[in-house]
Protein backbone atom coordinates (compact mmCIF):
# COMPACT_ATOMS: atom_id res chain seq x y z
CA UNK A 1 0.00 0.00 0.00
CA UNK A 2 1.44 3.09 -0.68
CA UNK A 3 2.51 5.62 1.74
CA UNK A 4 1.44 9.43 1.13
CA UNK A 5 3.20 11.99 3.56
CA UNK A 6 1.21 14.89 4.42
CA UNK A 7 2.27 17.51 7.00
CA UNK A 8 -0.15 16.60 8.95
CA UNK A 9 -1.36 13.68 9.06
CA UNK A 10 0.05 10.98 7.40
CA UNK A 11 -1.99 9.22 5.41
CA UNK A 12 -2.13 5.58 4.11
CA UNK A 13 -4.00 4.46 1.35
CA UNK A 14 -4.37 2.16 -1.95
CA UNK A 15 -4.74 2.30 -5.69
CA UNK A 16 -6.66 0.21 -7.82
CA UNK A 17 -6.89 0.25 -11.01
CA UNK A 18 -5.22 2.89 -13.79
CA UNK A 19 -8.03 4.81 -15.55
CA UNK A 20 -8.22 8.18 -16.50
CA UNK A 21 -11.39 8.93 -14.48
CA UNK A 22 -10.13 9.34 -10.50
CA UNK A 23 -12.47 7.79 -8.06
CA UNK A 24 -11.72 8.59 -3.80
CA UNK A 25 -13.47 6.78 -1.32
CA UNK A 26 -13.86 7.94 2.13
CA UNK A 27 -14.80 5.60 5.30
CA UNK A 28 -16.50 6.00 7.83
CA UNK A 29 -15.65 5.24 12.07
CA UNK A 30 -14.56 2.23 12.93
CA UNK A 31 -13.46 1.21 8.92
CA UNK A 32 -10.34 1.34 7.00
CA UNK A 33 -9.70 1.83 2.87
CA UNK A 34 -10.88 -2.37 2.92
CA UNK A 35 -14.70 -1.29 3.18
CA UNK A 36 -14.39 0.12 -0.65
CA UNK A 37 -12.15 -3.04 -1.87
CA UNK A 38 -15.17 -4.93 -2.73
CA UNK A 39 -16.49 -2.29 -4.93
CA UNK A 40 -13.35 -1.14 -5.85
CA UNK A 41 -12.33 -3.96 -7.62
CA UNK A 42 -15.60 -4.60 -9.39
CA UNK A 43 -15.23 -1.06 -11.29
CA UNK A 44 -13.49 -1.53 -14.38
CA UNK A 45 -9.67 -0.86 -14.09
CA UNK A 46 -9.28 0.45 -17.79
CA UNK A 47 -11.71 3.30 -16.82
CA UNK A 48 -11.05 4.05 -13.35
CA UNK A 49 -8.49 5.04 -10.72
CA UNK A 50 -10.12 4.66 -7.46
CA UNK A 51 -7.85 5.78 -4.20
CA UNK A 52 -8.61 4.11 -1.31
CA UNK A 53 -7.23 6.30 1.93
CA UNK A 54 -7.33 5.22 5.34
CA UNK A 55 -8.10 8.50 7.68
CA UNK A 56 -6.45 9.24 10.40
CA UNK A 57 -6.64 6.93 13.32
CA UNK A 58 -7.45 4.34 11.01
CA UNK A 59 -5.37 1.38 9.00
CA UNK A 60 -1.96 2.46 9.25
CA UNK A 61 -2.45 6.27 8.84
CA UNK A 62 -1.26 8.20 11.74
CA UNK A 63 -2.69 7.95 15.18
CA UNK A 64 -3.87 10.32 17.51
CA UNK A 65 -5.26 10.55 21.14
CA UNK A 66 -6.41 14.23 20.56
CA UNK A 67 -9.79 14.21 20.08
CA UNK A 68 -9.75 17.52 18.70
CA UNK A 69 -7.75 16.35 15.74
CA UNK A 70 -10.46 14.56 15.06
CA UNK A 71 -13.30 17.03 14.26
CA UNK A 72 -14.78 17.55 10.67
CA UNK A 73 -12.91 20.26 9.78
CA UNK A 74 -9.44 18.70 10.41
CA UNK A 75 -10.20 15.74 8.54
CA UNK A 76 -11.73 17.82 5.35
CA UNK A 77 -8.35 19.70 5.60
CA UNK A 78 -7.02 16.02 5.50
CA UNK A 79 -8.79 14.71 2.36
CA UNK A 80 -7.90 18.82 0.61
CA UNK A 81 -4.08 18.10 1.29
CA UNK A 82 -4.29 14.46 -0.20
CA UNK A 83 -6.64 14.97 -3.39
CA UNK A 84 -4.23 18.46 -4.04
CA UNK A 85 -1.01 16.11 -3.41
CA UNK A 86 -2.47 13.43 -6.20
CA UNK A 87 -2.99 16.21 -7.78
CA UNK A 88 -6.89 15.08 -8.75
CA UNK A 89 -9.58 16.56 -11.16
CA UNK A 90 -12.77 16.09 -12.82
CA UNK A 91 -12.85 13.84 -9.08
CA UNK A 92 -15.64 11.37 -8.54
CA UNK A 93 -15.50 11.60 -4.53
CA UNK A 94 -17.43 8.93 -2.64
CA UNK A 95 -18.19 9.04 0.77
CA UNK A 96 -19.97 7.23 3.79
CA UNK A 97 -21.21 7.79 6.69
CA UNK A 98 -18.24 9.84 8.75
CA UNK A 99 -16.78 9.62 5.17
CA UNK A 100 -19.89 11.11 3.74
CA UNK A 101 -19.85 14.57 5.87
CA UNK A 102 -16.42 14.98 5.28
CA UNK A 103 -16.55 14.36 1.71
CA UNK A 104 -20.29 17.18 1.72
CA UNK A 105 -18.21 19.25 4.04
CA UNK A 106 -15.01 19.17 1.13
CA UNK A 107 -17.39 19.82 -2.10
CA UNK A 108 -19.22 22.47 -0.17
CA UNK A 109 -15.93 23.82 0.97
CA UNK A 110 -14.28 23.79 -2.40
CA UNK A 111 -15.72 21.78 -5.23
CA UNK A 112 -13.71 23.07 -8.47
CA UNK A 113 -11.88 19.84 -8.14
CA UNK A 114 -14.79 17.30 -8.50
CA UNK A 115 -16.91 16.10 -11.22
CA UNK A 116 -19.64 14.30 -8.73
CA UNK A 117 -20.19 13.06 -5.29
CA UNK A 118 -21.85 10.60 -3.66
CA UNK A 119 -23.05 10.55 -0.18
CA UNK A 120 -23.43 6.77 1.28
CA UNK A 121 -25.67 6.49 4.66
CA UNK A 122 -25.21 10.42 5.15
CA UNK A 123 -25.45 11.95 9.18
CA UNK A 124 -27.52 14.84 9.58
CA UNK A 125 -25.93 18.17 8.70
CA UNK A 126 -27.71 19.46 11.57
CA UNK A 127 -25.86 17.24 13.90
CA UNK A 128 -26.28 13.82 14.67
CA UNK A 129 -26.17 13.53 18.95
CA UNK A 130 -24.96 10.33 21.22
CA UNK A 131 -26.18 9.54 24.43
CA UNK A 132 -23.64 9.12 27.12
CA UNK A 133 -24.76 5.24 27.52
CA UNK A 134 -23.50 5.51 24.11
CA UNK A 135 -20.10 7.22 24.96
CA UNK A 136 -20.31 4.17 27.56
CA UNK A 137 -20.36 1.60 24.68
CA UNK A 138 -18.08 2.48 22.34
CA UNK A 139 -15.45 2.75 25.57
CA UNK A 140 -16.33 -0.50 25.79
CA UNK A 141 -15.70 -1.67 22.76
CA UNK A 142 -12.01 -0.94 22.96
CA UNK A 143 -11.45 -3.54 25.02
CA UNK A 144 -14.17 -6.28 23.75
CA UNK A 145 -14.29 -7.70 20.31
CA UNK A 146 -17.44 -9.98 20.39
CA UNK A 147 -19.46 -6.37 21.27
CA UNK A 148 -17.08 -4.92 18.65
CA UNK A 149 -18.21 -7.75 16.42
CA UNK A 150 -21.73 -7.20 17.46
CA UNK A 151 -21.64 -3.83 16.67
CA UNK A 152 -20.52 -3.90 13.17
CA UNK A 153 -22.99 -6.97 12.37
CA UNK A 154 -25.46 -4.81 13.16
CA UNK A 155 -24.72 -2.26 10.60
CA UNK A 156 -24.37 -4.60 7.52
CA UNK A 157 -26.86 -7.38 8.18
CA UNK A 158 -27.30 -8.63 4.51
CA UNK A 159 -23.26 -8.91 5.05
CA UNK A 160 -22.07 -12.47 6.14
CA UNK A 161 -19.86 -13.04 8.83
CA UNK A 162 -16.92 -14.51 6.74
CA UNK A 163 -13.45 -14.22 6.93
CA UNK A 164 -13.39 -10.91 5.31
CA UNK A 165 -16.05 -9.82 7.83
CA UNK A 166 -13.51 -11.02 10.32
CA UNK A 167 -10.64 -8.37 9.25
CA UNK A 168 -13.26 -5.97 9.49
CA UNK A 169 -13.64 -6.67 13.00
CA UNK A 170 -9.46 -6.34 13.29
CA UNK A 171 -9.60 -3.03 11.42
CA UNK A 172 -11.92 -1.59 14.15
CA UNK A 173 -9.90 -3.00 16.99
CA UNK A 174 -6.89 -1.83 15.73
CA UNK A 175 -7.90 2.08 15.34
CA UNK A 176 -6.63 4.18 17.57
CA UNK A 177 -8.10 4.02 20.77
CA UNK A 178 -9.31 7.74 21.03
CA UNK A 179 -11.17 6.97 17.32
CA UNK A 180 -13.52 4.90 19.26
CA UNK A 181 -15.49 7.97 20.25
CA UNK A 182 -13.62 10.56 18.58
CA UNK A 183 -15.84 10.18 16.10
CA UNK A 184 -19.15 10.25 17.67
CA UNK A 185 -17.97 13.73 19.13
CA UNK A 186 -17.16 14.51 15.55
CA UNK A 187 -20.59 13.84 14.22
CA UNK A 188 -21.92 15.49 16.88
CA UNK A 189 -20.42 19.13 16.44
CA UNK A 190 -20.75 18.76 12.73
CA UNK A 191 -22.62 21.47 11.39
CA UNK A 192 -23.30 22.93 7.90
CA UNK A 193 -25.86 24.97 7.02
CA UNK A 194 -28.76 24.89 4.97
CA UNK A 195 -27.05 27.86 2.95
CA UNK A 196 -23.92 25.86 2.07
CA UNK A 197 -26.08 23.30 0.55
CA UNK A 198 -28.03 25.18 -1.30
CA UNK A 199 -24.34 26.09 -3.42
CA UNK A 200 -23.74 22.57 -4.30
CA UNK A 201 -24.52 22.37 -8.28
CA UNK A 202 -22.00 19.60 -9.23
CA UNK A 203 -23.88 16.17 -9.69
CA UNK A 204 -25.03 14.78 -6.14
CA UNK A 205 -26.77 10.75 -5.22
CA UNK A 206 -27.25 9.62 -2.47
CA UNK A 207 -27.17 5.71 -1.23
CA UNK A 208 -28.80 4.52 1.61
CA UNK A 209 -30.41 1.33 2.83
CA UNK A 210 -34.25 0.63 3.77
CA UNK A 211 -32.37 -1.53 7.02
CA UNK A 212 -30.48 1.42 7.94
CA UNK A 213 -31.07 2.32 11.80
CA UNK A 214 -28.14 4.75 12.04
CA UNK A 215 -29.46 7.57 10.00
CA UNK A 216 -33.12 7.59 9.01
CA UNK A 217 -34.64 7.82 5.56
CA UNK A 218 -35.88 11.57 6.43
CA UNK A 219 -32.39 12.99 6.17
CA UNK A 220 -31.78 11.17 3.28
CA UNK A 221 -34.82 13.10 1.68
CA UNK A 222 -34.42 16.28 3.29
CA UNK A 223 -30.73 16.35 1.54
CA UNK A 224 -31.88 15.33 -1.86
CA UNK A 225 -34.59 18.20 -1.79
CA UNK A 226 -31.69 20.90 -0.24
CA UNK A 227 -28.95 19.55 -2.81
CA UNK A 228 -29.73 21.41 -6.40
CA UNK A 229 -27.57 18.84 -7.78
CA UNK A 230 -28.85 15.58 -6.06
CA UNK A 231 -31.43 14.34 -8.23
CA UNK A 232 -32.29 10.55 -6.88
CA UNK A 233 -31.55 8.86 -3.72
CA UNK A 234 -30.50 5.11 -4.46
CA UNK A 235 -32.11 2.83 -2.04
CA UNK A 236 -31.21 -0.81 -1.47
CA UNK A 237 -33.72 -2.78 -0.22
CA UNK A 238 -32.51 -5.37 2.54
CA UNK A 239 -29.19 -3.38 3.09
CA UNK A 240 -28.59 -2.01 6.05
CA UNK A 241 -25.84 1.39 6.91
CA UNK A 242 -22.98 -0.66 4.71
CA UNK A 243 -24.66 -0.93 1.19
CA UNK A 244 -21.37 -0.89 -0.56
CA UNK A 245 -20.23 -4.13 1.92
CA UNK A 246 -23.85 -5.87 1.57
CA UNK A 247 -24.60 -5.17 -2.46
CA UNK A 248 -21.01 -4.76 -3.36
CA UNK A 249 -22.36 -5.17 -7.07
CA UNK A 250 -25.34 -3.27 -7.15
CA UNK A 251 -23.69 -0.42 -5.58
CA UNK A 252 -20.78 -0.45 -8.28
CA UNK A 253 -23.63 -0.57 -10.80
CA UNK A 254 -25.37 2.52 -9.59
CA UNK A 255 -21.88 4.60 -9.30
CA UNK A 256 -21.14 3.59 -12.93
CA UNK A 257 -24.57 4.02 -14.36
CA UNK A 258 -24.00 7.76 -12.11
CA UNK A 259 -21.05 9.02 -13.26
CA UNK A 260 -21.78 7.48 -16.82
CA UNK A 261 -24.53 10.37 -17.16
CA UNK A 262 -24.90 13.27 -19.51
CA UNK A 263 -24.09 15.67 -17.07
CA UNK A 264 -23.45 18.48 -19.22
CA UNK A 265 -26.79 17.86 -20.81
CA UNK A 266 -28.44 18.37 -16.96
CA UNK A 267 -26.50 21.36 -17.11
CA UNK A 268 -27.47 23.28 -19.76
CA UNK A 269 -30.98 22.33 -19.35
CA UNK A 270 -30.73 23.55 -15.65
CA UNK A 271 -28.93 26.73 -16.79
CA UNK A 272 -31.65 27.68 -19.40
CA UNK A 273 -34.36 27.28 -17.02
CA UNK A 274 -33.04 29.56 -14.38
Amino acid sequence: MPMLSLTEPLLAFERVGNGPQPMLFVHGSFASSRWWQPVATLLPADEITCYLPDLRGCGRSRRSEDLASYRIEQQVADLAALIEQLNLYSLHLVGHSLGAAIALTYAATDPTRLKTLTLVSTPSPAGTPTPPEGYALLERMRGDRGLLSQALASIMPARAPDAFFQQLVDDAQGQAPAAFTAAAQALDQWRLSPEALTLLRLPVLLIWGDRDHIVEREVQTRLLLSIPGANNLEIFRGAGHSPMLERAAGFAQALLAFIGQDFAGYAAVRESME
